[in-house]
């Protein structure tokens, strides 16, 4: 019987696995922080401070306050009800129920990718967690994951290293190729797992720290001092990462002129190269925030090559007058558009010199006359700021949502001119019409096919477009467009919940965003009241029986969930170092 290495993950793992929707873990050494004790080789490293405090934060939440609330009593029985078998089933297999596995976890848990010199297994991964007061009982349910991994015919063995007893899985041949062992052993309360024997005495002998540890690399350092010390924080090492592929191409295509190589060289060109790292963190209940979350990009000046398209100069990004309050969410981009030509265009010239040139020499319409000049007739008139906002039309299907897309212009009749000549060159026929003095262009989609299983919401569906209010307006849905050309009622940035949010974002970013919790909960909680979730669901893939979950009649009223949600936002800065991306979700006052 043949049994893939998943299958024994699964098992040895399942032990302390269990923070739910906010499971984590990694590898977790008492005399020293892991990343002191983790090598300079790490690529990627994921980190909970504390299990146990983590999950009594995420209990303080408004989500946490929902699972609580008496009137969804029915809908956890009914679930309850359906993990019943389960949950038999690995009490028989470990000792311990489910609920009792979510709780295991106690003090850090860590998870690492380190890499590796052999081409063949190119990284090894290294868990561990801190199990507290449950040692003795996360022993009882390793040993009989281990159990149950050699009665699925899996080769067991131990070793003992440094007075620790290192338990040794080898799962059988999944198909022709071998898989990779997986050895788990605890010191006290600390339990590790990994997948190369080798990486994991590693850690083991540098237990009280290393000077080429993790700690010590430049990229973590630096991100570390951006986000500071958080209660969740994980790192990863981009540049390792791309080095390591490069590597192992080059090892792959020794014979064909070296591909590795030929990446390597094509990064630096690109400037792909000058992206070093990404790193977040995340928190519960901190501060006014209900969930706080941040991503980092290091990519240190001067910026070259890609990335200088994608320039966000922090600025004042106060809601656009013609944003209703009543959108379910709103994103908006500060963007160097001009910058972003020259960049393309330099870009460009470092593979083919001169090609936007011939390009636009055949951008000329079938009655021919000037071409169409990218820079002059089309970023130089338009503006550097997009926005996005969204909202939901009832009753709620499927296809409810809909989308508006506005480009600020700087030069309306410029751009009036090289719409036109756009929509000559492409042959489109729109269908024109006067709104309220405003020309709209209709844009009729043809059918798409479904994404797996679930109705494309733009096919068959029109487009409409329209210059107005020193905007460029592209809409899902011709309402949508006519609605905010209409205009009237109260604006976004008199919203007193968006005000709420605008408290907790910098006089200037480069981007900013705000979302209404309870319109797209309510999407959500209609569509599966109303069977349209349930009918996706069924119609895609491999998925599973979303009506065997719970019964959706049990649900309580919306109301119920409504009181526990606040408005959430965010914003992006970049800086001379990069940018960061932070997202929150406010505190509910008196939920």
């Amino acid at each position: 019987m043949r049994i893939p290495l998943r299958a024994t993950l699964r098992l040895a793992l399942t032990g302390w696995l269990g923070l739910a929707t906010v499971s984590a873990l990694a590898t977790a050494v008492r005399a020293a922080d892991p990343e002191k004790t983790l090598p300079d080789s790490t690529l990627f490293f994921f980190k909970v401070k504390n299990v146990a405090e983590l999950r009594e934060s995420f209990k303080q939440t408004g989500f946490g306050q929902i699972l609580v609330d008496p009137a969804l009593k029915p809908v956890k029985d009914d679930i309850t009800a359906k993990l019943e078998d389960a949950s038999k089933e690995v009490k028989a297999k470990l000792g311990v129920t489910l609920g009792e596995l979510v709780s295991l976890p106690q003090g850090a848990a860590t998870v690492a990718v380190v890499a590796k010199s052999d081409p063949k297994v190119p990284v090894a991964i290294l868990i561990s967690a801190d199990a507290g007061k449950n040692e003795a009982k996360m022993v009882d349910v390793m040993t009989k994951s281990t159990k149950q991994a050699e009665e699925s015919n899996s080769k067991v063995g131990t070793e003992s290293f440094k007075g620790l007893t290192l338990h040794i899985i080898q799962p059988p041949k999944d198909g022709d190729k071998p898989a990779p062992p997986l050895i788990w052993t605890n010191a006290g309360s600390v339990f590790h797992i990994a997948t190369d024997l080798d990486a994991l005495k590693d850690v083991i002998s540098h237990a009280d720290g290393r000077t080429d540890s993790l700690a010590s690399v430049d990229a973590f350092v630096k991100t570390r001092s951006k986000l500071g010390e958080t209660p969740v924080s994980w790192f990863f090492d981009i540049s390792k990462a791309v080095k390591l592929m490069a590597k192992l191409g080059q090892a792959a295509q020794a014979n064909a002129g070296g591909g590795g190589q030929n990446l390597e060289a094509i990064l630096q060109i690109t400037g792909v190269n000058g992206l070093k790292a990404a790193a977040g963190s995340f928190a519960f209940n901190t501060g006014p925030y209900d969930s706080l979350s941040k991503v980092y990009f290091l990519a240190p000046a001067p910026t070259q090559g890609i990335l200088k398209l994608f320039m966000m100069p922090p600025t004042s990004l106060k809601p656009e007058p013609w944003v209703p309050a009543n959108v379910a969410s709103y994103y908006s981009l500060s963007w160097d558009l001009d910058g972003a030509y020259n960049a393309l265009n330099d870009l460009v010239n470092q593979f083919q010199p001169g090609m936007l040139q011939v390009l636009q020499q055949q951008l000329v319409g079938p009655n021919g006359g000037e071409p169409l000049d990218l820079q002059k007739d089309i970023f130089g008139p338009l503006g550097n700021r997009l926005t996005i906002v969204t909202d939901f039309k009832k009753p709620i299907k499927e296809d409810s949502q809909r989308y508006l897309l506005g480009i600020a212009i700087t030069d309306v009749k410029k751009f009036q001119g090289s719409l036109n000549k756009i929509i000559e060159i492409a042959g489109g026929a729109p269908a024109k019409r006067d709104f309220q003095g405003t020309t709209i262009y209709d844009f009729k989609l043809p059918e798409m096919p479904a994404n797996n299983g679930a109705a494309n919401p733009l096919s068959g569906g029109t487009v409409s477009l329209a210059i107005a209010k020193d905007t460029l307006f592209v809409a899902s849905e011709p309402a949508l467009l006519e609605s905010t050309l209409r205009g009237g009622g109260q604006s976004l940035a008199d919203s007193p919940d968006f005000q709420a949010v605008l408290k907790q974002v910098p006089a200037k970013s480069s981007t900013l965003n705000y979302a209404k919790a309870d319109e797209a909960a309510r999407a959500s909680y209609d569509s599966i009241k109303s069977g349209d979730f349930e009918k996706q669901m069924k119609a895609a893939p491999n998925a599973p029986d979303f009506g065997k979950i719970f019964d959706k009649s049990k649900l309580p009223d919306f109301s119920v969930f409504a009181k526990y949600l606040a408005p959430g936002g965010g914003f992006g800065l970049m800086e001379n170092d990069g940018v960061t991306f932070t997202n929150f979700t406010l505190r509910k006052a008196n939920p």
